[in-house]
């Protein structure tokens, strides 16, 4: 394998995702990335090709994912549910009693795992001790009323998704979301994987400057979305984060120093692929997922137009992406996350494919690569 340098391994029948692996960095701009699929629990596809700032990139080059954190905060919940401590209809102030305030004493640990609970952005303004300190933002965000009535609407909880659920863990098994995907997932499974991390870790690539867009109408829409300020908000925690420099921030202490469920996991392709695999099937013996948990996760809970934004053409179920128009991923029964810049991480429990796509370098609007590579596998099946 040659093209574009790529290096690593493919299985029979699955070359067409290395092809169109080539063509992200002939024709889509790529730089440095890996993609790996697994199918009944082995690796299929693992490849990788590229440099960044750091140097030469690895199959072990680790990267911020962003909300691709959402999927995997997602399946620690969903285990926890499963082992009977946490029940996904119950009132989310069952195990957070002072959550119970201003309007939300109804609302369930579902709603918030599919954007519906109304707390979109913090209403206080934050510090970044605070955002360590991690109590600060539960508090915040426990004593504020909701952007609408819990359960009615739904706009995306960019990063206080993270809180939220990561909280809620907390209070039901006395573990942070790190701590439980450190004990119940990344050790039993052999992942590089955390919330965060030292910047300074040669592992750790910095992500590059994303490309530049190519769409002026997806650009002016993305605009007007981010001019609401509940949006802007939202991803800048009430003005800490510059919206506008995240892939840059994305490598400095500021971001990676904290414990961010939602947006600052630190990753690999391969631990991705190997994560989503134990969702559908056994690897090595470990399985995190029953087949009715992941079936019922999948029920779609969020579509349409949002509260705040415009439709998207993507829809949630409990916790995860599922195919949608935005994100087909292999079709119905997909389900996992996407991260700004363009990664994604998704599985299907049928197929028993599991899929992550990693990049270091960020894309415009549009951005094709991952959906490129998902139409290749889904040739394949």
């Amino acid at each position: 394998m040659t093209a574009a340098q790529i290096q690593g391994h493919v299985s029979r029948g699955f070359e067409p995702v290395a092809d169109a692996f080539a063509d992200n960095f002939r024709l889509r701009g790529d730089t440095a990335a890996s993609c790996v699929v697994y199918a009944q629990g082995a690796p299929v596809v693992d490849i990788w090709a590229g440099r960044t700032a750091r140097g030469v990139w690895a199959p072990d080059a680790r990267t911020v994912v962003f909300s691709v954190s959402k999927g995997v905060t997602t399946v620690c919940l969903l285990m926890a549910a499963e082992r009977g401590l946490i029940d996904l209809d119950a009132p989310v102030a069952k195990y957070w009693p002072e959550f119970a305030e201003y309007g939300k004493e109804a609302t369930t640990v579902r709603h918030l795992l599919a954007h519906r609970a109304g707390l979109v952005a913090p209403e206080a303004d934050l510090t970044l001790e605070d955002l360590r300190a991690w109590e600060p933002v539960a508090d915040t965000l426990a004593r504020q009323a909701p952007a609408w009535t819990p359960g009615t609407a739904y706009a995306y909880h960019a990063l206080t998704f993270g809180w939220l659920a990561g909280e809620v863990l907390r209070r039901a098994t006395g573990l942070r979301p790190g701590q439980w995907l450190s004990q119940y997932v990344a050790d039993p499974l052999g992942l590089r994987m955390t919330y965060g991390a030292d910047p300074a870790s040669a592992d750790i690539h910095p992500l590059a400057d994303p490309l530049p867009s190519t769409d002026p109408e997806a650009v002016a829409v993305m605009a007007e979305t981010l001019a609401s300020p509940l949006v802007e908000r939202s991803i800048s925690l009430g003005g800490l984060y510059d919206v506008a420099r995240i892939s840059r921030i994305a490598h400095t202490e500021a971001w990676l120093s904290v414990e961010m469920p939602a947006g600052n996991l630190v990753t690999d392709a391969r631990s991705l692929a190997r994560l989503y695999a134990a969702t559908v099937g056994e690897v090595d013996g470990v399985r995190l997922l029953s087949p009715d948990t992941v079936r019922d996760a999948l029920v779609v809970r969020s579509e349409g137009r949002p509260f705040v934004g415009p439709d998207a053409n993507s829809g949630w179920g409990t916790g995860f992406m599922t195919s949608s128009a935005h994100r087909p991923m292999i079709g119905p029964g997909s389900f996992g996350h996407d991260g700004l810049g363009g990664c994604l991480g998704f599985a299907h429990l049928d197929a028993e494919i599991a899929f992550a796509y990693q990049t270091a370098q960020p894309g415009g609007l549009p951005d094709d690569r991952a959906d490129a590579l998902s139409r290749a596998l889904r040739a394949c099946l």
